[in-house]
């Protein structure tokens, strides 16, 4: 038996670029019509300031993060990275990368435990952000400031995503930030045939009383969580 014996949809609402990667994923196993790309937040580019070439450590938690960034103005800048897919990037752009963890969390926990970083360290990030890195590693006593260098633009979600919800389709749904869940509860007509994976413990909150198929969360809090989870969700909605 295979996925689509049943026809779950899989709806992805990250941003485009994110969501063709996490398609990508599942591409073997679903049909190129049970996967729907429906991006719930466009991201758009601030100007980079003419100082950003000057900063030697920089801090990127996303792959967005070293978008804005753009090409590194030497290659002794180094990139201090969560996650694989952002290391390889910022390498890709001549970054001196370096992956510090698969989560924000691990980055902050190992950069405090190691040898303290006497120059100035940039966080740069999107407009939209979880957590307080940067006062973080100010108490640790780091010199760290911050820069916002993409907005996260709210979108409704496509004909096709709101018909998949609308027709009572059985519907696989990974939640990777809770303002995506937030914009995700106030679109949709109803989940009670939707099962909902969130990254977070605060994704998973957003949705405590909703009716909805399933809520589970992530075993961690990154690509490799959400892509092993949503697998086994797509699995487990075969046997219903």
């Amino acid at each position: 038996m295979t996925y689509n014996e049943l026809k779950p949809k899989l709806i992805i609402t990250r941003p485009v670029d994110a969501a063709n990667l996490f398609a990508s994923f599942f591409g073997k196993e679903l049909e190129k019509d049970q996967i729907i790309i429906s991006p719930l937040l466009e991201i758009k580019f601030f100007k980079k300031p003419k100082t950003l070439k000057q900063i030697q450590y920089l801090i990127f938690t996303s792959s967005n993060g070293v978008k804005a960034a753009g090409q590194a103005a030497n290659n002794n800048i180094r990139a201090l990275c969560v996650g694989d897919r952002t290391t390889n990037l910022a390498s890709s752009l001549g970054y001196s990368a370096e992956k510090i963890g698969d989560n924000v969390e691990q980055l902050l926990k190992t950069l405090c435990k190691g040898k303290k970083i006497a120059s100035e360290i940039l966080h740069i990030h999107g407009k939209y952000t979880k957590g307080d890195l940067v006062n973080q590693l100010r108490d640790a006593g780091f010199l760290c400031n911050e820069w916002i260098g993409y907005d996260q633009v709210a979108q409704n979600l496509s004909l096709s995503a709101l018909s998949a919800f609308e027709n009572g389709d059985k519907t696989v749904l990974p939640i990777f930030s809770e303002r995506t869940a937030l914009l995700l509860k106030k679109q949709t007509p109803t989940l009670d045939r939707s099962h909902i994976i969130a990254i977070s413990s605060a994704v998973a909150n957003v949705f405590l009383n909703v009716k909805a198929g399933s809520v589970s969360e992530a075993q961690t809090p990154d690509l490799a969580g959400m892509k092993s989870l949503t697998k086994k969700v797509l699995q487990n909605v075969l046997l219903e």
